[in-house]
């Protein structure tokens, strides 16, 4: 089944924070498109839920404009350079995140899977006469705990919006 697009502003039931021509015009105007058209538009449209996925993981300033809204875009009662975040919009910066994690979604699949636990892992160590060998049936896979894991560039769009992490371990501090 093909994947469908809802980015209706505070929708329900929307899954996306942008629509599949919106990331179609934003990279009309990048230096390289060509990891981006070269996608079917169904595997477009899984890219940009799936990268709106990751982005609702996170923690955002302000609070949901509603209580049903389906996404954790718009917002409101936060500023950023002065401008309030009004429930009209989401800001530029959040949907070139969404533009920029969909391309890399489409074009790594499994980038957000995490370790099995034994990927990069060394099964032994030498240096001169010491040796090391580590038991690798016993290292744990480890989880991708949010989008900044895998794709830390991501934090440059959003970082004026978001606490670094997937959770509250935060805390901002504004002098009054």
């Amino acid at each position: 089944m093909a994947a469908t697009i809802d980015a209706t502003l505070q929708g329900t039931a929307a899954n996306s924070y942008v629509t599949l021509a919106e990331a179609n015009s934003y990279f009309e105007t990048v230096p390289s498109s060509a990891n981006w058209d070269d996608k079917t538009d169904d595997q477009k449209n899984r890219a940009i839920i799936s990268a709106t996925t990751w982005l609702d993981g996170l923690t955002y300033y302000g609070t949901r404009c509603t209580t049903t809204q389906a996404l954790k875009w718009p917002r409101k009662e936060y500023k950023v350079d002065g401008v309030d975040i009004k429930c009209t919009f989401i800001p530029d910066e959040v949907k070139i995140a969404a533009f920029e994690l969909a391309r890399a979604l489409a074009n790594d699949t499994d980038a957000v899977i995490g370790s099995k636990g034994t990927d990069g892992v060394y099964e032994e160590v030498k240096l001169g006469d010491l040796e090391v060998k580590y038991n690798t049936k016993s290292q744990t896979a480890s989880l991708v705990n949010n989008i900044f894991d895998v794709f830390p560039w991501v934090a440059t769009y959003l970082g004026p919006y978001c606490r670094m992490g997937g959770s509250n371990y935060s805390v901002r501090v504004e002098r009054g």
